[in-house]
């Protein structure tokens, strides 16, 4: 096999310096790491570089009985460290190349590379055998899916190890890192602070990465990812398009379009009933009530949360008949919350807040007022305007999926994060925060490809 033309300028571009390579799914990152293994043993072998850069002539591994000279190649999982094994023994025709991971016999001593788990490897440094496992015996360290090094993980024990061991040496390791996606993180600022803090964890000097029409000409074709955009939500006509949405003026876009009556009709009809609830609350405020302050709505406060902690407040100060009001206040803050951090889409998830926590229990203390405006909320129970919810939705377009397709798969949901996670006092709070969630139909049996050039 031979390496496609900007595999092998990436290659050239490593020399002896620690880097990271960034290269997208399919386009060859394996062979990369392989080839600058493969030169890398060479000269070891030809004596064109020596522990101390001597030149002198150096032994073969199997010669020298020990690993001075050897590599380790990291993979987060035991299945990747089969298939890389079978991939880097392909390409290091004439060296050894061993696997090692969990249960697994503690490898021989005369491998070149070994390809291992990053907690099988950390395991190793702390048997009997460890000597053989010092840092002192490896040239080289490969992370590949080298981004699991920013997460709690072992790949991050082992290049603090790296960087405490070369701290106390002469030598050095050599860090190679190879990741299609650096980062989980999104926003700007905080892709740049989660490279920043890779590169310091592992000494990194150089990024690596060819550009897209390298990748072209060179024959990479984008894998497909078979992933699919589901557009019928059934989400309420009168929301505010997503193209439009700010997330740092949520608060500001809701009550603009509240002012302006431009929500749609579930949303103003929990605001509405939200206002109706604490005119009832002003008008039974009595200086008996164990509240000093009078009340004054939390809503045009932009930290949503505050909202229900003031209801919460007050609550906790107030008599007994009080406080039924406020906690009646504090269930309905909440939901109203929900529509503004939802965007005002999760109609649905609203009502069962509501239902839950008994959001339309009739008070003898309600105004003719404050009834009307709960049971008009309580009367879109019944009817169809309110949406279903988007589980619902996603659950039954899988399954009719699968009759169509008529044979079982996996897939994983990705939803997008609304707002981070405020939990109610004393309990369960329903939340738009997004959270991945993998959906089974049917488990199919693992199979694992073949690292190949097409």
């Amino acid at each position: 096999m031979e390496l496609r033309e900007y595999q092998r300028k990436v290659v050239n571009e490593i020399g002896d310096q620690n880097v990271i390579v960034k290269m997208p799914t399919g386009s060859g990152k394996t062979f990369v790491a392989a080839e600058f293994l493969l030169r890398r043993l060479n000269r070891l072998r030809r004596g064109e570089e020596g522990e101390d850069g001597d030149g002198k002539e150096r032994p073969t591994t199997t010669e020298r009985g020990r690993n001075d000279t050897a590599s380790l190649f990291l993979v987060p999982t035991c299945e990747l460290a089969s298939q890389q094994t079978r991939a880097l023994k392909m390409w290091l025709v004439g060296y050894e190349v061993e696997e090692y991971y969990g249960g697994k016999t503690i490898p021989t001593p005369k491998f070149d590379v070994l390809v291992s788990t990053p907690q099988a490897f950390l395991t190793l440094q702390q048997t009997e055998a460890k000597a053989r496992f010092s840092w002192s015996n490896f040239f080289a360290c490969i992370f590949d899916e080298v981004h699991h090094v920013l997460k709690d993980h072992p790949y991050r024990i082992i290049a603090h190890g790296i960087y405490a061991w070369e701290l106390n040496e002469d030598q050095r390791v050599q860090v190679v890192g190879l990741s299609a996606s650096l980062t989980y993180a999104v926003e700007h600022k905080a892709v740049e602070q989660a490279l920043a803090n890779l590169c310091q964890d592992l000494s990194i000097t150089k990024m690596l990465s060819p550009t897209e029409e390298e990748l072209k000409t060179g024959g990479y074709v984008p894998q497909d990812d078979h992933i699919e955009t589901m557009s019928q939500w059934g989400v309420p006509s009168g929301v505010i398009p997503e193209s439009n949405r700010q997330p740092h003026l949520m608060h500001q876009q809701f009550m603009d379009r509240i002012d302006g009556r431009g929500t749609t009709g579930f949303a103003r009809k929990i605001y509405d009933a939200v206002c109706a609830i604490e005119e009832e609350i002003k008008a039974c405020e009595t200086e008996s009530d164990g509240n000093s302050e009078p009340f004054k709505s939390p809503t045009r406060q932009v930290k949503l949360a505050t909202w229900e902690e003031y209801a919460f407040r007050r609550k906790s100060r107030s008599r007994s008949g009080s406080a039924m009001q406020q906690y009646m206040l504090e269930v309905w803050y909440v939901a109203l919350r929900m529509v503004v951090q939802s965007w005002e889409e999760e109609e649905q998830l609203v009502l069962q807040w509501l239902i839950i926590n008994d959001g339309f229990h009739k008070e003898g203390w309600f105004s003719p007022q404050l009834e009307s405006s709960l049971n008009g909320v309580e009367r879109l129970r019944q009817c169809k305007s309110v949406q279903s919810d988007k589980l619902k939705a996603l659950t039954q377009n899988l399954v009719d999926k699968r009759k169509r397709k008529g044979v079982a798969f996996r897939c994983i949901v990705f939803v997008q994060q609304r707002s981070p996670h405020t939990s109610w006092r004393n309990t369960s709070t329903p939340t738009t925060s997004a959270k991945t969630t993998a959906f089974t139909l049917g488990m199919l049996p693992q199979e694992t490809a073949e690292p190949r050039q097409v």
